[in-house]
């Protein structure tokens, strides 16, 4: 969804460097790509996460690359869409005039935690919806 005042991938970019767990970030192709490694709670485990996003196009992509999040014989995580990106919000509560940092960071950070509860007790403590067969394409 676009905003009256989209944030440029500079703009995007400059926000994400000064956040302490990014690891890698750049400008590739007319997309931001972004690399950190996120702790949701001192008693979590570190997440390797990925992050990529087109200007103008739908919220950020985010995946997790570490550590595999269907271990332990899970075979349906919730709350992903296609290709085990994260569904961190519903399509109207995010546009390209907010800051990545302040929005999807947390997002996934808090992802993550509710993660570590599903794990635990086998519910979606997060609320939201489980994504529909086109929201997850």
């Amino acid at each position: 969804m676009r905003s009256a005042d989209p944030k440029t991938l500079a703009q995007q970019l400059g926000a994400l460097v000064t956040l302490p767990v990014t690891r890698d970030a750049k400008i590739r192709r007319s997309r931001l790509l972004w690399l950190a490694e996120l702790q949701p709670s001192p008693l979590s485990r570190t997440y390797t996460v990925h992050l990529n996003y087109v200007l103008g196009g739908p919220a950020p992509r985010v995946n997790v690359l570490k550590p595999d999040l269907r271990t332990d014989g899970v075979e349906r995580l919730p709350h992903v869409l296609s290709r085990d990106a994260l569904c961190l919000c519903y399509p109207w509560q995010w546009n390209d005039g907010k800051l990545i940092a302040r929005t999807i960071v947390p997002w996934v950070s808090e992802w993550l935690l509710h993660y570590e509860l599903w794990k635990i007790d086998g519910e979606w403590h997060g609320g939201g919806h489980e994504p529909t067969l086109s929201e997850a394409a």
